[in-house]
């Protein structure tokens, strides 16, 4: 049987301080004890607080938790569970001032301008390198070779297919969001990128150039929020017990704190 409803979710950014007045008083409004609001109110993400099955009795909660100072906001269990693909996975960027160019791998672009960016968020999440692996060779008898020389020995290296699937590797990524929806508009992953455009700032990693290329963005998209959250306490398995996308959660779940935040100062 279909449910009627569907279930609302209440996060909450965690405070800077919390003392032991504000930890009952959300304990009171959320109806949970004191040492799980205590722990749900800790870190740099975004957590997921109380959990109601339908809007008002979530909005009743927001406004209660808003008035003690929290920023707080509501998310749709569907939402959670939607698949998120970014409007454009960049491979290349061109920087002009306060606007950058991204295209993809298939020649479509995307122009931002710094007022376009409401965040810009790079974190880690287990993934396959994007680049080809290089083929390997081994050294093998040249029999023809060799007999036409009266049998010295003339070695040739042959290519030997690779077998063996790509290792998971952890792979840091940087989102861009703008002021339309929770969705990226664009994707940079670390190892499908070419980081030609950081000039004499180019090194010869990946792990090393994706670091500079936030930098960069920073630096072109001044005005907008950063957060780099996501790039400390990574766990390799990010799917939870629900079967909820962990990275993809908390993603989401910094967009919509930061439009919330947005929203405020307007």
């Amino acid at each position: 049987m279909k449910a009627d409803y569907e279930m609302i979710h209440l996060a909450v950014m965690p405070p800077v301080e919390t003392p032991a007045p504000l930890i009952r008083s959300v304990s009171e409004i959320v109806a949970q004890p004191d040492y799980q609001v205590r722990l749900l109110l800790a870190g740099r993400l975004p957590r997921i607080i109380a959990h109601y099955p339908d809007e008002p009795p979530a909005v009743v909660a927001l406004k209660a938790l808003a008035n003690l100072g929290l920023t707080v906001f509501t998310i749709a269990d569907a939402e959670l569970r939607q698949p998120v693909s970014p409007e454009l996975f960049a491979h290349s960027v061109r920087i002009e001032g306060n606007q950058a160019t991204f295209t993809s791998h298939d020649g479509r672009t995307m122009t931002l301008k710094d007022s376009d960016v409401l965040l810009l968020l790079t974190g880690r999440r287990a993934g396959i390198p994007w680049e080809e692996p290089a083929a390997q060779t081994r050294v093998k008898l040249n029999l023809p070779a060799t007999l036409a020389t009266v049998g010295i020995p003339i070695m040739k290296r042959v290519a030997v297919e690779q077998k063996n699937a790509p290792e998971e590797t952890v792979q840091q990524f940087i989102r861009l969001y703008d002021f339309r929806s929770d969705i990226p508009a664009v994707e940079i992953r670390q190892s499908d990128f070419d980081y030609s455009f950081l000039g004499s700032r180019m090194g010869l990693s990946a792990a090393a150039n994706i670091g500079v290329a936030v930098t960069v963005l920073r630096e072109c998209f001044n005005g907008s929020y950063f957060d780099d959250a996501l790039l400390s306490g990574f766990q390799h398995q990010s799917r939870s017990i629900s079967g909820i996308d962990k990275v993809e959660e908390n993603c989401l779940l910094l967009a919509r704190y930061y439009r919330t935040l947005a929203n405020q100062s307007e």
